[in-house]
């Protein structure tokens, strides 16, 4: 936005011109005294380097941009997923059907793809592996990178929202509460074996 002497500093380069072209010669002035005005008033005036046009008339040609500083401004998306509740686990079970006195028994199948991280409910650790609960009610487990022990995940973690919002193996980066950094080497589906 212009400020206002940016606006009124042309004006104000532009009146002393004004004044020399409305300056009349006195009428009873000799013609030595006449010449010694007149190049008191060109002094006034500055004039470019070529002589021709006056000093003001780089003013008239357009105004260069203003240059301006860099701003960047980043977008970081922290999603944590906290340790899974006593309840949440048991909601996996219908609400219908009594727990049954034998522990039910899962099996691991194949899971390709990634899972979005938004549906992801809560996170066990378990022996090798972690625990996903989904607010679908399915069961995800995960292995992690050697070197990474899902004892770690305890409190839950933390995860950079990439820009799919998914949850990818071998792409993103698991860090628990305590600093340390895991990746998910591959995702299996747990099914419950019906008894017969």
């Amino acid at each position: 936005m212009p400020f206002l002497p940016d606006l009124l500093a042309p004006l104000a380069l532009l009146l002393p011109l004004g004044l020399v072209a409305g300056a009349q010669e006195p009428a009873g002035q000799d013609a030595a005294s006449v010449a010694m005005a007149k190049e008191r008033q060109s002094a006034q005036i500055p004039l470019s380097s070529s002589g021709r046009a006056p000093g003001w008339l780089p003013l008239l040609q357009p105004a260069q941009p203003r240059t301006a500083n860099q701003v960047r401004i980043e977008r970081r998306v922290i999603i944590r997923i906290s340790p899974a509740p006593g309840r949440a686990r048991n909601s996996l079970a219908p609400l219908s059907t009594p727990m049954p006195a034998v522990p039910r028994q899962f099996v691991e199948r194949p899971f390709k793809g990634c899972i979005d991280s938004a549906a992801i409910a809560g996170v066990q650790p378990e022996r090798n592996r972690l625990l996903f609960f989904t607010r679908d009610r399915q069961m995800l487990s995960a292995r992690l990178e050697n070197g990474c022990s899902p004892r770690e995940f305890y409190q839950g973690f933390y995860m950079e929202r990439s820009k799919d919002g998914k949850l990818c193996p071998r792409r993103d980066k698991l860090l628990t509460r305590s600093g340390a950094k895991c990746s998910v080497e591959s995702l299996h589906r747990l099914v419950e074996i019906l008894p017969q």
